[in-house]
């Protein structure tokens, strides 16, 4: 049986299109998807993720097809786009590779754009394509399928102009067009969908209404909306109740003793920014010396994107600093930073349950989905530490204690405030965390955009 990992996409729209009966079409990630998508009918196929059954098409593509729709263009370049991670007198240097790894993201999106098509069989349906892996899908299922309904929604930040101008201008222009193929373009706050307005003055022919938040082009209005992504606080907290996580809580006390517990719950990702956050824990103990052998950082990391060399290179990192930072500042009593990798979710429940502190300092982040899933479960009155250029801010900053990312000093004072904040503060502001990421649910999310959707295509 499958288990989703912490945050991400998956929790959020699980128990939609569970409740809504909808299919979910995916991609065929390796060669054990490839051959279940060969088995079902046109890939299609039921599954079960956490007691859940769904419904699932399997788009499949050869391998070699796959890498370069997912690991060169998907991830190592749209990803470093939209969250600025380019070393940019270095990198990127698009070459003729990079032309044909973009030819394979067309055909991955065009193969998309036909199974949906299908699925809607030429009558009136709802899409709603998700991320930015399937950017083109909008504009290519409406030329499939003019009487679908489609919204796309786009998790991740979007990338201000001058940034998008540095990509080719046919690439460029290419996803502009494929996104405003869609009805309704959805964000997670107001800053990633006025960067999107404003990259639309790239193209030409976009006429961007900034009041309407509206895009004329090709004689349609596309409208752009605003939708923070919520989790599914039922689920969570029946999850964390189960027996298999009261045994991991019950081990980390025992492991953790009468220490303060600072705690991170990442995927091995350049955009989440764990180096500076190691850095920043090591810059409190050397100037706070009292705090030595008084607090534990727990790091519960997971592999992500392994396909990409500067992701294995930046696992690598996070090991070697960790070590360096025990090496320098640990006793034989006391490890300074615990850093445990792997996909242990039940783990991670039980952690959020017991932090006094938890660091979420991405650099850039559409939204970050720990920094609800801590503050719904934390029952020690655990503090936030939360950079503003998360999409969470907009939501948690008035509780969370705000850090400017690359800040190595301010992110350290910040994780001292966090632990040395009075009590009765870290009461008040645990209860507004937990309130605000409690306020809305993954139906009320998608819901939102279904009843936009309509009243904007019925108009």
């Amino acid at each position: 049986m499958a288990r989703r990992g912490p945050g991400g996409l998956v929790s959020a729209l699980a128990p939609v299109v569970q409740e809504t009966g909808g299919l979910w079409v995916a991609s065929a990630i390796d060669e054990g998807d490839r051959q279940k998508a060969a088995e079902g009918p046109g890939g299609r196929l039921e599954v079960g993720i956490d007691g859940a059954r769904y419904r699932v098409r399997l788009v499949s593509r050869d391998e070699k097809t796959f890498h370069r729709y997912y690991n060169e263009i998907s991830n190592r370049l749209l990803w470093f786009l939209h969250h600025y991670l380019w070393d940019l007198p270095r990198m990127p240097r698009l070459s003729g590779d990079n032309r044909t790894s973009w030819e394979a993201y067309r055909q991955v999106n065009t193969a998309f754009a036909e199974a949906l098509a299908e699925e809607a069989g030429g009558g009136e349906a709802d899409a709603l394509v998700q991320d930015y892996h399937l950017s083109l899908v909008p504009a290519m299922l409406r030329e499939r399928a003019p009487g679908v309904r489609i919204a796309h929604f786009h998790h991740v930040p979007f990338a201000a102009a001058d940034y998008l101008r540095l990509l080719p201008r046919t690439v460029r222009e290419e996803l502009l067009t494929g996104l405003l193929g869609a009805d309704l373009l959805g964000f997670h706050t107001e800053r990633w969908a006025e960067n999107f307005l404003g990259a639309c003055r790239l193209l030409p022919g976009t006429d961007v209404l900034w009041r309407r938040r509206a895009v004329r082009w090709q004689g349609r209005l596309v409208r752009v909306g605003v939708y923070p992504i919520a989790i599914d606080a039922a689920q969570l907290r029946a999850a964390a109740a189960s027996p298999s996580v009261r045994r991991r809580r019950r081990a980390l006390l025992a492991r953790r003793g009468d220490r303060a517990l600072l705690l991170r719950v990442d995927r091995i990702d350049l955009s989440k920014n764990i180096l500076r956050g190691f850095l920043a824990y090591e810059a409190l103990l050397r100037a706070r010396r009292r705090w030595r052998g008084r607090v534990t950082f727990l790091a519960l990391l997971q592999p992500s994107r392994r396909g990409v060399p500067e992701y294995r290179a930046y696992a690598d990192e996070c090991r070697s600093e960790a070590d360096r930072i025990n090496a320098q500042l640990g006793t034989d009593s006391w490890t300074p930073i615990e850093l445990r990798i792997g996909d242990d979710f039940d783990t991670v429940l039980a952690a959020y349950g017991m932090y006094d502190a938890l660091l979420v300092n991405p650099v850039f982040d559409g939204m970050n989905l720990v920094a609800k899933e801590g503050p719904l479960l934390n029952r020690a009155a655990g503090a936030l530490i939360l950079s503003r250029t998360a999409g969470a801010h907009a939501e948690l900053g008035g509780s969370a204690i705000g850090i400017d990312p690359v800040d190595v000093a301010g992110t350290s004072e910040a994780i001292a405030e966090a632990l040395e904040m009075p009590r009765e503060e870290r009461t008040v502001r645990a209860v507004r965390l937990r309130r605000a990421a409690a306020s809305r649910t993954p139906q009320q999310w998608v819901g939102r955009q279904l009843r936009d959707l309509e009243r904007i295509t019925r108009a």
